[in-house]
C-alpha cells in the first residue's frame, strides 16, 4: 500500500512538473507584449478565478476559520514566502532571454534548504550533501561561463539574483507546507498564495501609477499559463506532498528543465548554449544527489 502511495505521489509530482514547465514558456511569451505589473495582475486574477470555480464544485470545501492556529500561521507564512519567490521568478523570466536558464539556476533551491537547516535547525550536512552542493555550484558556474571565462559579476546580475531569491523562498515554502501538510489543504494554500500575489501586483501597479494594457495574444497566453501554473501546478505540487517527502518532490521537479528546453525550442526556437546545457545538467545532478542524501539521512534517523 505504501509503495502504491509513493508511486501515486511521484506521478502527481511529474504532472505538476509538466504543468509548471509551461509557466516558463507562456509567461515569457506574454511578457513580450506587456510589462511585469500588468502581467502579474491578470495572471493572478485568472489564477484566483480558477481557484474559486474549482472550490465551488469541490465537495470538501475548506475555510480559513476552521484551521488550527498553527495551520493559520503556516498558511500566512507560505503566502508571504510565495509572494517574494514568485515575484522574483517573473522578474527573472522577464530579464532572461531564454527561460530554460532560469529553470537551471532555480535548481539551487535544495542548497538553500540545506543552508537553512544548518543555520536554524542546527543540522549537520553529510558528505553526500556536500557533494550535491558542490555539483550544483559547479553547474551554476558553467551556466555563466562565457568565451571570456567565468566572472563573478555574472552571478550578481539582476536576473541571477532574482532567480536565487526565487530558489530560496520557494524552498522555504515547501518546508512550511510539508510541516502542516496533514492539516493544511492544498486548495487553501493555492488560493491564499494567489490572493497574496494578486494583492502584491496590484500594489506594484498603483506604485507605478499605470493602467494595465494587454494585447489579444498576451491575454491568451496569460489565460492558459495561469491555469496550468499558479492553479493546477501548485495544487498538484502540494497534493503530492501528501504521498512523498519534499526531497523526492524536488527530484521530480528538477526535471522540469528538459520539458522547458523542448517547449522553448518548438515554441520560441530557442536552445541553451553548450556551456549552459552542460551546466544545467550538472545542477540537476547536484539536486538529485542532495535529494538522495536527504532520503538516506531520514532513513538513518528512523532506524536509530
Amino acid at each position: 500500500m505504501k509503495l502504491a502511495q509513493q508511486l501515486k505521489g511521484l506521478l502527481i509530482a511529474l504532472l505538476a512538473t509538466i504543468t509548471f514547465s509551461n509557466v516558463y514558456i507562456f509567461s515569457k511569451l506574454a511578457m513580450r507584449d506587456v510589462n511585469l505589473a500588468s502581467f502579474g495582475i491578470l495572471w493572478f486574477a485568472c489564477a484566483v478565478l480558477w481557484n474559486i470555480i474549482y472550490n465551488l464544485y469541490y465537495k470538501k470545501r475548506h475555510h480559513f476559520k476552521n484551521l488550527s492556529p498553527s495551520a493559520k500561521r503556516t498558511l500566512l507564512f507560505i503566502a508571504a514566502s510565495e509572494l517574494i519567490a514568485t515575484s522574483a521568478f517573473f522578474i527573472a523570466i522577464q530579464l532572461t532571454p531564454n527561460p530554460t536558464i532560469v529553470s537551471f539556476l532555480a535548481n539551487t533551491s535544495p542548497v538553500f534548504v540545506i543552508i537553512i537547516s544548518i543555520i536554524f535547525l542546527k543540522e549537520r550536512f553529510t558528505l553526500l550533501e556536500f557533494l550535491g552542493i558542490s555539483l550544483t555550484i559547479l553547474g551554476v558556474i558553467l551556466i555563466n561561463y562565457t568565451d571570456t571565462g567565468f566572472r563573478i559579476e555574472l552571478l550578481t546580475q539582476p536576473e541571477s539574483i532574482a532567480t536565487f531569491i526565487f530558489a530560496l523562498f520557494y524552498g522555504i515554502s515547501l518546508i512550511l507546507a510539508r510541516s502542516e501538510i496533514r492539516t493544511l489543504p492544498s486548495t487553501l494554500i493555492t488560493l491564499y498564495r494567489n490572493f497574496a500575489l494578486l494583492g502584491g501586483f496590484l500594489l506594484y501597479n498603483i506604485y507605478l501609477f499605470e493602467i494595465p494594457q494587454y494585447t489579444n495574444l498576451s491575454i491568451l497566453y496569460i489565460s492558459i499559463g495561469s491555469l496550468l501554473g499558479p492553479f493546477l501546478g501548485t495544487i498538484l505540487t502540494y497534493i503530492s506532498l501528501n504521498y512523498i517527502e519534499a526531497s523526492k518532490l524536488t527530484i521530480v521537479l528538477s526535471n522540469r528543465s528538459f520539458f522547458i528546453i523542448i517547449g522553448s525550442f518548438f515554441v520560441m526556437n530557442m536552445l541553451p548554449t553548450q556551456n549552459q546545457f552542460i551546466g544545467g545538467l550538472t545542477t540537476i545532478l547536484g539536486t538529485l544527489v542532495i535529494s538522495w542524501a536527504t532520503i538516506k539521512k531520514k532513513k538513518l534517523k528512523i532506524n536509530h
